[in-house]
């Protein structure tokens, strides 16, 4: 197994999360840098976590480390010059998400890179702290047949801080976006239409939205009904998996798999290694994906191209609630 030399690009709030899982797996990756515009904060993250060089800026971390892939924990709103910075030189990169606000900045990001001969992956960690992937291969086992609808609620007292409360997409761009990416992993299939109400509620201090309803429907037919409100006192996170054989309740814990025969008590049920405290765990998992992706020289399944998928989502359900229509994939939607 090869140890990669790893930089980090923005030492804020979501760094922790990276720094928390990767300094658990000296064999595998090495934090031989970082840098934040912010000399006090980059500083900071060196003293906790020992990593060998603090920088101010990109092109001096790129001019005076050794380094091969850099983590992206930059805002969005400043990511695309980050990125361009690091295909010009050379680096692979896996960027937080969303990966960016809009379906053409992450489609320019992707080209860049393309062109540039590196690899880009996007840290996607709900496929595991959320347990969607071992969802995915349940249903692939057929424990419940075919899946015919996705019922989703996000519910929580959310008030964000900082650049977040300043952009025009907020509770679907911080929350929504994990949970688009897990419908489209479970159900592996390309979305039809989609119609989007969101709401502001005065609860929050945010220029965005803090609510939105959501229906997808799928090419196979599978429909998807999801729920988010960043207003909601009482806090609830649970996918539904209604399939013709029987249904798959996920929350951050685990799954569970009701039939028809006991309909009060659950069949099975997986704990997720990834939950709670765990969270960091997940984070390394998306990098370690891309990291084994470069060994084998393949395509992370976290890859940018794959995730544009979901940014195509996200983009139709804005789009969709700010015409105040219904999306039709097919004739609207960039592919």
């Amino acid at each position: 197994m090869k140890q990669f030399r790893i930089a980090m690009i923005g030492c804020g709030g979501v760094s922790t999360m990276h720094f928390d899982g990767y300094v658990n797996h000296p064999e595998r990756l090495h934090i031989a840098a970082a840098c934040d515009l912010d000399p006090a904060r980059v500083k900071q993250a060196q003293e906790r976590y020992g990593f060998d060089q603090a920088f101010t800026s990109v092109d001096e971390m790129i001019d005076n480390a050794d380094w091969e892939v850099g983590v992206v924990c930059t805002p969005t709103p400043v990511r695309l010059p980050v990125v361009k910075a690091l295909a010009a030189a050379g680096k692979h990169i896996l960027v937080e998400k969303p990966f960016a606000d809009t379906y053409d900045e992450a489609a320019e990001m992707v080209q860049i890179c393309e062109d540039a001969g590196v690899t880009l992956a996007v840290d996607q960690n709900f496929r595991y702290h959320f347990p969607y992937r071992h969802a995915r291969e349940l249903v692939e086992a057929g424990k419940i047949g075919k899946v015919i609808n996705l019922i989703h609620q996000d519910l929580m007292f959310r008030q964000d801080q900082g650049w977040r409360t300043q952009t025009k997409r907020h509770a679907m761009s911080v929350m929504g976006v994990h949970w688009f990416d897990g419908f489209r992993l479970i159900l592996q299939d390309e979305p039809k239409s989609i119609v989007c109400v969101t709401q502001s509620s005065p609860a929050i201090d945010c220029a965005g939205e803090t609510e939105a309803f959501t229906q997808i429907v799928f090419e196979k037919g599978a429909v998807v009904s999801y729920t988010e409100s960043f207003s909601t006192p009482r806090r609830r996170a649970e996918t539904v998996v209604v399939g013709e054989l029987g249904t798959l309740v996920l929350d951050y814990d685990g799954i569970a798999l009701y039939t028809k025969e006991d309909r009060n008590n659950a069949k099975e049920q997986w704990e997720n290694p990834y939950r709670g405290a765990a969270k960091p765990e997940s984070a390394f998992a998306c990098l370690n994906e891309l990291l084994t992706a470069l060994e084998e020289e393949r395509e992370p399944s976290n890859s940018g191209k794959d995730n544009l998928k979901t940014i195509q989502l996200l983009d139709a359900a804005y789009r969709s609630a700010d015409e105040g229509r219904t999306i039709l994939f097919r004739e609207e939607v960039p592919a």
